[in-house]
């Protein structure tokens, strides 16, 4: 289990019991004491938990605190760059994906403030229907699925199976994490099996990166880097790695 997924269930289970054990919940958790201690340290200093004689608890309003609800927070400013640039390449008249990324939803506010005729958006996040629904010249269409309420995503194989008969002008994703030698990668197995068939039906593939995925590992490989691919990303890229991508032939905005 890595760090982050065993905050995710850390905070999982005060939400549920209200209260952490150390000794209990170390066994629980299949880890050291000395590992817990420094993971509720952690969630100490982003204010989601405070510590106690012999445990943690939950700090005050946060009981409600999603890993999407976190993320959104996370490089916010390098999201909201990404959005604004990738929302000049969508076209009325055309149908597009956006998948269930916080970098998604920030593209979903900047359509909310364009004028379109007639734009179809298909998603698989339960968050941008709330942000799109109901906007004139925009028709929202949900993948259906089951439903991941830590990332507010729908997933399993409806999702994969509503793609079957669709034809895509263009998508929008974000990964975990990608490199040169790694290509696209994710933590979240779900995601592994989605985006496969969404290449497969779409003409234009756009991937929605923040700097700091270039210098992260995930444990499953999506799909290697193609040249077909326009990756959105901020100026905090360093030079190297965008020289590195530009050599593979694939369009680099930023």
């Amino acid at each position: 289990m890595y760090p982050f997924e065993r905050k995710e269930k850390i905070l999982g289970r005060l939400r549920k019991t209200g209260r952490l054990n150390i000794n209990e919940d170390a066994r629980l958790f299949n880890v050291s004491v000395s590992t817990l201690h420094r993971d509720l340290e952690d969630l100490e200093k982003q204010g989601l938990v405070k510590k106690v004689v012999g445990g943690a608890v939950l700090v005050d309003g946060v009981q409600s605190a999603t890993h999407f609800d976190k993320r959104l927070q996370n490089q916010s400013r390098e999201k909201k760059a990404i959005a604004k640039k990738a929302v000049e390449c969508i076209q009325d008249d055309t149908s597009i994906y956006l998948d269930h990324s916080t970098t998604a939803t920030y593209l979903a506010r900047e359509i909310r403030q364009r004028t379109y005729k007639s734009l179809l958006v298909l998603t698989n996040s339960l968050h941008i229907p709330i942000e799109l629904g109901g906007v004139q010249g925009i028709q929202v269409i949900s993948t259906g699925g089951a439903v991941e309420s830590e990332f507010k995503a729908l997933h399993g194989r409806w999702v994969v199976d509503s793609l079957q008969r669709i034809n895509l002008n263009q998508i929008f994703i974000s990964v975990g994490a990608i490199s040169v030698e790694n290509g696209l990668m994710t933590q979240i197995h779900f995601i592994n099996d989605l985006f496969p068939e969404l290449f497969r039906r779409s003409q234009h593939i756009n991937v929605l990166v923040d700097s700091s995925k270039f210098h992260k590992l995930c444990t499953f490989q999506i799909a290697p880097l193609n040249p077909s691919f326009t990756i959105f990303t901020d100026k905090g890229l360093p030079e190297d790695i965008r020289q590195e991508i530009e050599a593979r032939g694939l369009k680099l905005v930023i």
